[in-house]
């Protein structure tokens, strides 16, 4: 087992009913000396076990919650960590599976390594021989073998191309890791535990000249999810008709799977629909970096992987407020400065958009979670902002979780007021995705509660939630989003007008629930 486990343990747990009617702390000399719900560790009674790192190195925790001493020696045979004797680990012997279909295991000297749950990019730097989704992983059989908070689950084997085996991750929260790319257009393998609710990939370049994207994905059992990317044809002459960019658009559109390669970095959400759901296993994604021609770039991408584990309800919001100092639009918040001080204490904003916020996603069946408050004062050149320079403001958003928010005085293009990535790159912080930028001019002709409307769109949008309908949709009838049960109506909060409604689909309300900005 990982140097997690508690120091081991001298157990005597002698076979026979158990009664004697000691309880926690008295002495005994064998299980019949406590009371039914007790066992007997080192000549004292003590609760039963839950875990087996409750044990000690070297137990395991049976289903009647008793340790029981491991027999595992080096080469033996083995499933999961607790089989193997004290200072043995459950090791993958090798990249081809048996004819079971399962990876060969045995019982072998612990490296000098890392515990499990530790960061890694090897198996040699952990000390149960097993590095999975960028961290140390014990192999088992049932989560009573794991620690706390973690459970057991199916892990595809990137090193056996994706095989699975059964390792300890974490069972909540999300799991975040590099996936390591060796060329400006490269092959990788995303592994996705049978546990996963949603994966993101975020891809970056630092050359903000070049896109980076995904060309295309491939399931687990190597069927195209979709071929992400269709380079756009280029007319020769105004008159030339044998190509239509219409066309990649169209196929956008057609996709169960939402992505397109950005400047400078872009995401990959999985799912985009209920009705495509997440299959553990390895994906096949070729990842590359684009010229502004579209043709293969120079710059290597950098990946970074990030896994929610479960579903959530609770959204935090984490509120940055550039100098609005002598802003035109400050009737609308008492003709005072609007900072971090006043937005947390003021009526406007608590109440009338923070409260707006918690009833436009309680629909979502969601909650707003906590609040932080932020001034950026030292950012003159962010202020008024046009979207070329929306990558170093939002660079500044430091939370993982939870969605950073922006307030600035102006946007440009003129018009513009809200802007923020669509999938968001969600429990990744400082990059020049990290959150949402909300114009503070909208208030000269709209109420706090229109713009709460407004911010709750473009944090779903941040989420993995797309237009129900886009502008063009009378031309297009095809141009909505991919989740099946969304009508085109302009009650729905994802509608493409500011004017729209707050009303969201079951199907809306389950990928929300998946987003890794949750907790």
């Amino acid at each position: 087992m990982s140097s997690r486990a508690l120091p081991a343990l001298v157990l005597v747990l002698l076979s026979g009913c158990p009664g004697g009617g000691g309880s926690v702390g008295d002495s005994c000399s064998n299980a019949s000396d406590c009371d039914g719900p007790l066992q007997c560790v080192e000549h004292v009674c003590a609760p039963r076990c839950q875990r087996a790192p409750e044990c000690g190195d070297g137990y395991a925790c049976d289903a009647d919650g008793l340790c029981r001493a491991a027999t595992g020696e080096v080469g033996d045979a083995c499933e999961s960590e607790v089989e193997c004797g004290s200072g043995l680990s459950c090791q993958i012997d090798g990249t081809t599976a048996t004819g079971s279909g399962k990876l060969p295991t045995s019982c072998s000297a612990q490296y000098p390594g890392r515990p499990a749950g530790s960061e890694c990019s090897v198996d040699t730097q952990c000390r149960n021989g097993t590095c999975a989704l960028g961290h140390c992983v014990d192999l088992c059989t049932d989560t009573r073998d794991c620690g706390s908070g973690d459970a057991c689950m199916s892990i595809p084997r990137i090193e056996a191309n994706g095989v699975m085996f059964r390792g300890c991750l974490p069972a909540r929260g999300t799991i975040e890791w590099t996936i390591p790319v060796i060329g400006p257009r490269s092959d990788i393998l995303f592994p996705i535990p049978d546990a996963a609710r949603s994966a993101l990939l975020v891809f970056r370049v630092d050359d903000v000249a070049q896109k980076v994207g995904a060309l295309r994905v491939d399931e687990p059992n190597g069927d195209p999810l979709a071929p992400i990317y269709k380079k756009p044809c280029h007319r020769s002459s105004p008159t030339d008709t044998t190509c239509d960019d219409v066309v990649a658009i169209e196929q956008y559109f057609a996709q169960s799977v939402r992505h397109l390669p950005e400047a400078g970095q872009s995401e990959l959400l999985l799912p985009s629909t209920p009705s495509t759901p997440l299959i553990p296993g390895a994906y096949k994604v070729k990842v590359s970096s684009f010229r502004a021609n579209d043709s293969a770039g120079s710059a290597i991408p950098r990946v970074t992987a990030v896994l929610k584990m479960d579903s959530a309800v609770t959204l935090d919001l984490h509120f940055y407020f550039l100098d609005l100092d002598d802003h035109p639009c400050d009737a609308a918040f008492g003709s005072r400065r609007l900072d971090a001080a006043a937005a947390k204490d003021a009526t406007f904003f608590q109440s009338d958009f923070v409260g707006e916020l918690r009833t436009v996603f309680s629909g979502g069946g969601l909650a707003i979670g906590a609040t932080t408050y932020q001034d950026l004062t030292d950012h003159p050149d962010l202020d008024g902002l046009t979207i070329d320079d929306a990558g170093a403001l939002l660079s500044l958003g430091a939370h993982e979780t939870g969605i950073n928010v922006f307030f600035v005085r102006t946007l440009s293009p003129v018009g513009l007021q809200a802007f923020g990535p669509n999938p968001g790159p969600a429990g990744v912080a400082g990059t020049r995705q990290s959150g949402v930028i909300i114009s503070v001019d909208t208030l000269c002709y709209r109420s706090w509660s229109q713009l709460a409307r407004l911010t709750a769109h473009e944090l779903s949008r941040y989420m993995g939630l797309y237009h129900n309908v886009e502008l063009e949709v009378a031309q297009h009838p095809s141009w909505r989003d991919p989740i099946d049960d969304s009508d085109a109506s302009s009650r729905n909060l994802m509608f493409f007008s500011e004017l729209g409604g707050i009303e969201l689909s079951p199907g809306q309300r389950e990928i929300l629930s998946k987003s890794a900005v949750l907790r």
